[in-house]
């Protein structure tokens, strides 16, 4: 697990290429979105947004999604955009959200300034997925992004 600094959500400011590999694991079906990550400082903390294309049952739909990163007396927490809690910022441990009878279980993994990664299991009645997402910072050499050995997790 990368430092306290690396993994602070203010060490990740700036623009990120977003690769994510979506997994319905009941259906079989599979898809990837491509896009943007943007982490600026606004005034209460980080504003994540993405946007991109999202490639799913032989369909391209554009998609975009808002998150705010805020610091408290508990540490840093994701919330939705409309002010509900998601989930603390705690790279390199586990996470829990529960979404109506569905759990997601997550885990962010920062393995350099300029390369990070995302994965969710989403498990109950309604849904069972797997959703891994790769980001690697704009602007940086290429050889500064190379990719870690595959962890487990992103299996």
């Amino acid at each position: 697990m990368a430092g306290a600094a690396l993994t602070a959500p203010l060490a990740l400011v700036g623009t990120w290429q977003l690769h994510r590999r979506l997994a319905d694991l009941r259906t079989g079906t599979a898809g990837t979105m491509t896009g943007t990550l943007a982490l600026s400082v606004d005034t209460e903390g980080v504003e994540w947004s993405e946007s991109g294309v999202l490639h799913w049952t032989g369909r391209d739909v554009e998609v975009t999604r808002r998150y705010l990163l805020r610091d408290g007396s508990d540490g840093w927490w994701v919330y939705f955009d409309d002010g509900r809690p998601f989930h603390p910022w705690t790279p390199g441990r586990t996470v829990e959200h529960p979404c109506r009878a569905d759990l997601y279980r997550g885990l962010v993994r920062v393995d350099s300034p300029h390369r990070w990664r995302i994965a969710w299991d989403v498990i109950g009645p309604a849904k069972h997925q797997r959703i891994v997402s790769r980001l690697v910072r704009r602007g940086v050499p290429k050889a500064a992004t190379l990719e870690a050995p595959t962890h487990q997790e992103d299996r």
